[in-house]
């Protein structure tokens, strides 16, 4: 009988004795895989120095610095200063950085004229490299990026550009602060045209004459929930904005030493109110323009020149302004007609930081401004003191 042929299996014992493992040795890198993880420790290490660098720069006083170019607008007779108005750390909610209120304020020392252009917050416009946004983002942007300057600057930056005009100031103040000037002045007096009522705050206010404190005067200037159209746009809060400050000009100059002391003190009246002008720069503003009639104020809205449309964005639904041209050509004209061409003047100087200034002879008023009055012809300088005393 024949012998069946024996089958081998891979688990028999006598094939997997002879069977030895596989000795591995360590793994070794070729030149090439040696190249590429240099350059990956040396990309990364240049991360973290430029990271480092920034974060050093973001946080350095100087890298917050915004330049003062008040000189600048001394020798071209138009002084153009932002003023930006913001929550702040009270402001309910959301949005303490967005610029609730924004004013182009420009200063003709020649002849004493102001001009406020209330600027809508909801204005639809290009920010820097940041994209287009609503121009109260400005600040807020400028705030938690690297822009040089930072809120302020960006803002100034954007409204510059809008209006294609230099800014050469800014002053910034939050609702502390703001209340905190009309309740050292005592108050002011509005006259409210038309009685409306806020939904939203379930508030409002009766037509006639008001005296408002701090909280009430801040809650006149916001009120926009209202159910009349005539009360119930962004144009009419600017109006009661714009009222608001002409009224608090006027309780100051009824206490002149007071105001003189809140503008020493304003960079104390609350840790979001800022400015890159001086102390000196200050009062010279209050003593040149602070007692101007009120024929040499121009109260500017920017209403007929926009319109209100519906912004589709995914960030910023809802409703927006912008120019019913399509460009800025017709605000940049307002902007630069805002002081029309005067008649041939007779000049004298003042002093500014202990410098001269050409200013007018007299008033709009006609009254003769003698005082202060000087011989010299050099142009108006910055004193040394006022370096240090920028942006603190």
């Amino acid at each position: 009988m024949s012998e069946t042929p024996k089958r081998f299996s891979r688990l028999d014992a006598d094939t997997t004795a002879n069977i030895r493992p596989r000795e591995i040795g360590e793994p070794r890198a070729d030149k090439g895989s040696r190249v590429v993880e240099i350059i990956l420790f040396s990309v990364f290490g240049l991360l973290v120095v430029v990271a480092g660098l920034a974060l050093w720069a973001m946080y350095s006083p100087r890298y917050r610095e915004v330049p003062n170019l008040v000189e600048e607008g001394m020798e071209q007779d138009r002084i153009n200063v932002v003023v930006i108005g913001i929550g702040g750390p009270s402001h309910i909610g959301g949005g303490k950085d967005l610029a609730d209120a924004l004013i182009l304020a420009s200063f003709k020392p020649s002849t004493r004229e102001v001009a406020m252009i209330s600027i809508p917050r909801d204005l639809y416009v290009p920010i820097g490299r940041y994209g287009t946004h609503r121009i109260n983002e400005a600040h807020r942007i400028g705030n938690t990026t690297t822009y040089p300057g930072q809120g302020p600057k960006l803002t100034m930056d954007t409204v510059g550009a809008i209006f294609n005009i230099p800014i050469h100031a800014f002053v910034r103040i939050d609702f502390a602060a703001f209340e905190k000037i009309v309740d050292q002045v005592g108050g002011i007096d509005v006259y409210v045209e038309l009685s409306f009522h806020d939904f939203l705050f379930n508030d409002g206010f009766e037509k006639g004459w008001q005296h408002l404190n701090g909280d009430r005067a801040l809650r006149y200037a916001r009120y926009r929930y209202v159910m009349d159209v005539r009360e119930g746009t962004n144009f009419a809060r600017e109006r009661r904005q714009q009222q608001v400050v002409d009224a608090l000009r006027k309780k100051m100059l009824e206490s002149d030493g007071k105001a003189l002391n809140l503008i020493r003190a304003a960079s104390t009246l609350s840790s979001h109110t800022a400015t890159n002008l001086t102390n000196r720069q200050m009062l010279w503003f209050w003593n040149t323009f602070s007692d101007v009639p009120a024929s040499a104020i121009q109260q500017v809205s920017l209403e007929p020149y926009v319109e209100i449309f519906d912004l589709q964005t995914f960030a910023g639904a809802g409703e927006a302004v912008r120019t019913s041209s399509g460009t800025y050509e017709e605000l940049r004209d307002v902007a630069n007609r805002i002081f029309p061409e005067p008649e041939a003047k007779a000049a004298t100087r003042t002093e500014m930081n202990g410098a001269p200034v050409v200013t007018a002879s007299k008033d709009l008023a006609g009254r003769s401004r003698g005082a202060g009055v000087a011989k010299s012809d050099q142009p108006a300088t910055l004193n040394e003191g006022d370096q240090d005393e920028r942006n603190q």
